[in-house]
């Protein structure tokens, strides 16, 4: 009798408990639309499901179609500035013929969506798919009729650097149209009129391709660094007018530093990341990213 009670008192608690755990949570579709409206681009990490397909991705994504996807183990990349798709890999750059699909926008799924409160998540469904979302009403997970399954490991909203990651990768900034090509850093070193400062320590982050601009008659190019399973980002960009430098990143400086003997400009880049900005051996070069502060100043320490 007392093992019964005792049962019976479990499973009272276990409701009580399961109960509390999602009574903040609300299947508002008219809240749920408004975070979707403030929300002008999104990046971070995701586990991609397609068919025979499940790769981790880094991702870019900036309203209303603008989009990238980066597969490490692949060496690949898909972007998507708005009218043009282009895929990147280890045998070069390759224009698609079609316009590639989004997974990452679920705002056509909150379109005639049914919301409802499912466990510790509120989930929107209809014809083209479902989407979970967290307590924040961001998604959790994005699940396509197509067969395509998103699950979001890492998020970030509104980054003021996202439109020109996307940029910089598909080649149609403002400041140059002519689509460039993702190349390895021996190629690289052949189209700069420089020798480029390569970091000897770069906090676990692989290399993953260089980008060479002609901006206003000067060369520049910009590394790119990655690591998959932290979502760690970093770029490093080199010229041999400094000045350049402030206007292809947005260099806003807030202070000045020495580092082992050479002055050092300390400010944010694209308005989102920590920069550092040096000239060393006749070339300026600015270090930003989404690594930690101090293991930044260490990238920095590598290249001087």
């Amino acid at each position: 009798m007392k093992k019964l009670l005792l049962a019976v008192t479990v499973i009272i608690l276990t409701s009580a408990i399961t109960g509390c755990s999602n009574a903040h949570l609300k299947a508002n579709m008219t809240q749920i639309k408004e975070k979707y409206s403030s929300i002008e681009s999104m990046s971070g990490t995701a586990i991609v499901k397609c068919r025979n397909s499940n790769d981790t991705i880094i991702f870019t994504f900036v309203k209303p179609d603008k989009f990238l996807e980066w597969y490490s183990t692949k060496n690949k990349m898909i972007v998507y500035n708005g009218s043009v798709g282009l895929i990147r890999d280890s045998t070069g750059t390759r224009k698609l013929n079609e316009k590639p699909f989004n997974p990452y926008d679920y705002g056509r799924i909150l379109m005639n969506g049914k919301a409802y409160v499912s466990g510790n998540s509120i989930v929107v469904e209809n014809d083209l798919g479902k989407v979970w979302l967290n307590k924040n009403l961001l998604p959790e997970k994005i699940e396509w009729n197509r067969g395509i399954t998103v699950k979001i490991i890492k998020l970030s909203i509104n980054g003021k650097g996202d439109e020109k990651i996307i940029e910089d990768f598909s080649g149609t900034s403002s400041r140059e149209q002519k689509p460039n090509k993702l190349v390895s850093m021996s190629e690289a070193k052949r189209e700069v009129n420089f020798s480029i400062i390569s970091p000897n320590y770069t906090d676990g982050c692989k290399f993953v391709g260089a980008i060479v601009s002609n901006i206003s008659g000067v060369k520049v190019v910009t590394l790119y660094y990655g690591e998959m399973n932290s979502n760690k980002l970093l770029t490093i960009v080199e010229a041999k007018n400094i000045s350049i430098l402030d206007s292809v990143c947005g260099m806003k400086k807030t202070y000045e530093t020495n580092i082992n003997g050479v002055n050092v400009k300390v400010g944010t880049a694209l308005g989102r990341w920590r920069a550092y900005k040096f000239k060393v051996n006749g070339v300026a070069v600015v270090v930003y990213g989404n690594i930690p502060a101090q293991e930044t100043i260490s990238v920095v320490k590598s290249m001087i």
